[in-house]
């Protein structure tokens, strides 16, 4: 007992060291909105190496994303999470050209061997999906103002039209008008008989 008691402070000092030391040891992001936090941040950062610690070994050769400004960043929202894989709704802001664009996608993890990973090809064609959604909207609203504009100067022409063919069937009208005058007045002349 006097043996353990002399000791007794070292141990206490060496179980507290392990126990600190243990305690400050970094642990790897394991959850899917720690994952997609950790690897958007280092993906926006600029740091690649990071980034790809956090993507599935298929998304490596796909793995191309170029910052456009520092001030870009990223929101993670709604998450969907089953046992092997996990969508966290994302808006990714970026600035470009003085302008602020920012694109809706999807985060897709999916649960290897315990480990939540992105899988940077689903990620990058929901964020493509987006785009092209945006795209045609803006396509759409192109054509409709087009559209209108159309309508618009044909609206006028038509409406030049409609007058011309006005006038023309008013003049007809009024010849056919004259016609049925004379063909009366002929018909109310008294017809005369010679014998």
């Amino acid at each position: 007992m006097k043996l353990f008691i002399k000791k007794s402070p070292l141990f206490l000092l060496i179980f507290f060291t392990v126990t600190f030391f243990s305690g400050c040891t970094e642990q790897k992001p394991n959850t899917p909105l720690t994952v997609a936090r950790a690897f958007w941040t280092a993906t926006l950062a600029g740091d690649t190496e990071t980034a790809k610690q956090f993507l599935t070994p298929e998304s490596y050769p796909n793995f191309k994303f170029i910052l456009r400004d520092p001030k870009d960043f990223i929101e993670l929202g709604e998450q969907s999470i089953s046992t092997t894989q996990a969508q966290i709704l994302t808006q990714l802001t970026r600035h470009r050209a003085n302008q602020q664009e920012t694109t809706s996608l999807r985060t897709i993890l999916v649960n290897q061997n315990g480990q939540w990973l992105v899988d940077f090809n689903k990620t990058h064609d929901s964020m493509l999906g987006s785009e092209l959604q945006l795209i045609i909207e803006q396509l759409s609203n192109t054509m409709r103002e087009t559209i209108d504009k159309g309508v618009k100067i044909m609206g006028e022409s038509v409406k030049d039209e409609l007058q011309q063919m006005e006038r023309a069937l008013q003049k007809d009208l009024e010849e056919m008008n004259r016609e049925i005058e004379q063909q009366n007045k002929n018909k109310q002349a008294p017809e005369t008989t010679t014998l």
